[in-house]
């Protein structure tokens, strides 16, 4: 019966033994390296977590914290010994690790880099439902980076959709945000009118069951026409969450539900401009745009919402 255990000092050197067929090693470290990380990234409240058939050790796994934006779980190590592969124990390990993972309810998603040869590990984590986020990370480029999301994963918050901008909730998450930023508003209607008289202007926000606000993401829908084509595109607006509420996952969150809502509506193209959190929009599929620029100088981000 499979199980996962504690690594402890008296089974590491049956872990120490455990090892990947030639052709293997290129992806992964070490059963020793794995062990030696868990000390590494102790910082991290990094887990080594045993795999053992009844009493036999067949496989290891390492996972740490990624306490920045998009906050996750980091499954940085994934080992079953070659002598018990092809017997279905990667993925019920896996799984397992998952559901642990998933009991502790701190992120609401595991994110994983494989090397794109590595064609048999990436059956498991697609077969248990990890999926390509896009991102490149530049330090390891033949890599993909995948990500599983656990179902129904946050509780303790509400995400309310908004139209009519001179609703409470968000105008006190406005004025949050604008004090943040250091600016000053003098006629706070007028501006909240002007959204308004704008139309199509969306919002989402996020707050706690106590009715404390986390973030908004503010987004419309942009239409551009030429002579040769007509495109709908899904323009976030402002996005933002409150200081104490990140690097838990939120403002992931945050992007997705008004990414469904363009899929919901049809739009298929996301386009954003910052000059911020640029690492961050590039982990959640965002491109820049060659050649484009905005207004006033910030970056052009494009994601295709396949």
């Amino acid at each position: 019966m499979l199980k996962l255990v504690e690594i402890n000092e008296e089974n590491w050197q049956e872990v120490a033994k455990l090892t990947v067929e030639e052709n293997q090693k290129a992806y992964l470290d070490s059963a020793v390296g794995i062990i030696a990380r868990g000390y590494v990234y102790r910082s991290c409240r990094v887990k080594v977590i045993g795999i053992a058939d009844d009493r036999t050790i067949i496989g290891v796994a390492l996972v740490k914290d990624l306490d920045y934006e998009p906050a996750c779980y980091d499954l940085q190590q994934f080992m079953i010994d070659k002598h018990f592969q092809g017997k279905g124990f990667g993925t019920e390990a896996l799984c397992m690790v998952l559901h642990e993972l998933e009991k502790e309810k701190k992120y609401d998603c595991v994110e994983v880099c494989v090397n794109k040869e590595n064609k048999s590990a990436l059956r498991i984590f697609e077969k248990v439902g990890f999926s390509d986020t896009g991102y490149i990370d530049d330090s390891v480029p033949d890599c993909l980076n995948l990500r599983y999301r656990f179902p129904n994963p946050n509780s303790g918050f509400s995400d309310d959709l908004v139209s009519d901008f001179c609703d409470l909730r968000f105008q006190e998450a406005f004025h949050k945000y604008f004090s943040e930023l250091g600016i000053t508003v003098t006629d706070w209607e007028s501006l909240f009118r002007e959204m308004n008289d704008e139309g199509d202007n969306k919002v989402y926000i996020r707050s706690t069951e106590e009715g404390n606000i986390i973030g908004f993401i503010q987004f419309k829908k942009e239409n551009f026409t030429s002579w040769f084509f007509e495109e709908t595109v899904g323009f976030i607006r402002e996005f933002w969450v409150a200081e104490e509420y990140r690097n838990s996952g939120h403002g992931a969150a945050l992007l997705r539900l008004a990414e469904d809502y363009f899929r919901h509506q049809g739009i298929y193209t996301s386009i954003l401009t910052t000059d911020t959190a640029e690492h961050f929009y590039l982990r959640n599929g965002y491109r820049k745009a060659p050649g484009c620029k905005a207004k006033n100088k910030d970056e052009v981000f494009i994601k295709q919402l396949i």
